[in-house]
C-alpha cells in the first residue's frame, strides 16, 4: 500500500509535470538523450517521473530514510545516492540537467549548493530551479503569515507560539539575492510565462482561487516580479 500513495501522490506528481514542461519548453521536445541529477530528491516520486524522459537520472538526499524509500518504490529506473547538494560526489561536467526544487532554502551552505550544480553540469548545461522569495505573505512550509519576513528570534517564537516547532529552519532570499546566487548562469524566468497558461504548466490548483491572474497586463508581471512568493526558472550554463 506505500508504494501505490507515494507514487500517486497528487501534489508531487503535479511539480513533476511542472518541471518536465518547462525543461521541454527550454530545451527540446526530446530529453531522452540526456542525462539528468534531482537535488534533493525526498522520496523520489519526482525524480522517478524524470526518469519517464532521461536516459540517466539520478536523485541525492541528505536524509538517509527517504534515500531507501525513494530505493524501494523506484519504478522507471532512476537511481538514489545519500548525498548532499553543497558536496556532490559526482566529477565535473556529469550532468546535462540538474533539478533543484525547493531546496535552496533549506540549505545552509546556498553558495556552495549553487557552485556544486554548476560544476557537475556540462557547459551548455540546464538547471530547473524553484523556490520561495522571502517576501511571500503566507510562508509555504508553515503556512504561517509573513513568517520568513521575521529576524530569526522573532521567526523561532512565532513558531512556537503556534505550536509549529521549536526552530523555523528555512533560509529563504530576497529575489536580488537570488538572483545573484546564480549570477554564473543566464536565467530564463518562467515564473509569469506558468501564471498565464496554468493548465499547461499543471499549477491550475495555486490560482483556483484568483483565476483573473492570467489576465493581467505585461506591465504588473515586470513591477510584481520580485515579489512573487515562488520563483521557478532554467539557468543555463554558459558553453
Amino acid at each position: 500500500m506505500q508504494a501505490v500513495r507515494q507514487v500517486s501522490d497528487p501534489t508531487r506528481l503535479r511539480k513533476a509535470a511542472k518541471i518536465t514542461t518547462i525543461l521541454h519548453d527550454a530545451l527540446g521536445p526530446d530529453l531522452s538523450g540526456q542525462s539528468c541529477l534531482d537535488t534533493g530528491c525526498a522520496v523520489g516520486i519526482i525524480t522517478d517521473e524524470l526518469a519517464r524522459h532521461f536516459s540517466r537520472v539520478m536523485g541525492v538526499d541528505v536524509d538517509a530514510r527517504l534515500v531507501r524509500q525513494a530505493h524501494a518504490h523506484s519504478l522507471n529506473g532512476a537511481l538514489f545516492l545519500l548525498a548532499s547538494g553543497a558536496c556532490l560526489p559526482f566529477p565535473n561536467a556529469s550532468f546535462d540537467v540538474v533539478v533543484c526544487a525547493q531546496v535552496y532554502e533549506h540549505v545552509t551552505d546556498q553558495h556552495g549548493l549553487a557552485q556544486e550544480i554548476y560544476r557537475v553540469l556540462r557547459p551548455g548545461g540546464s538547471c530547473f530551479f524553484s523556490g520561495p522569495n522571502k517576501l511571500a505573505v503566507l510562508e509555504e512550509h508553515y503556512w504561517l503569515p509573513f513568517l520568513s519576513w521575521l529576524p530569526q528570534g522573532l521567526a523561532n517564537a512565532y513558531m512556537r507560539l503556534f505550536k509549529k516547532g521549536q526552530v523555523y529552519d528555512a533560509w529563504p532570499l530576497f529575489y536580488w539575492q537570488t538572483r545573484q546566487l546564480w549570477s554564473a548562469f543566464e536565467v530564463r524566468d518562467y515564473t509569469v510565462r506558468m501564471l498565464r497558461d496554468p493548465r499547461r504548466y499543471a499549477v491550475e490548483d495555486k490560482l483556483a482561487k484568483a483565476p483573473w491572474f492570467a489576465g493581467l497586463p505585461d506591465w504588473f508581471w515586470r513591477l510584481a516580479q520580485p515579489f512573487l512568493p515562488n520563483y521557478n526558472w532554467v539557468l543555463l550554463k554558459p558553453k
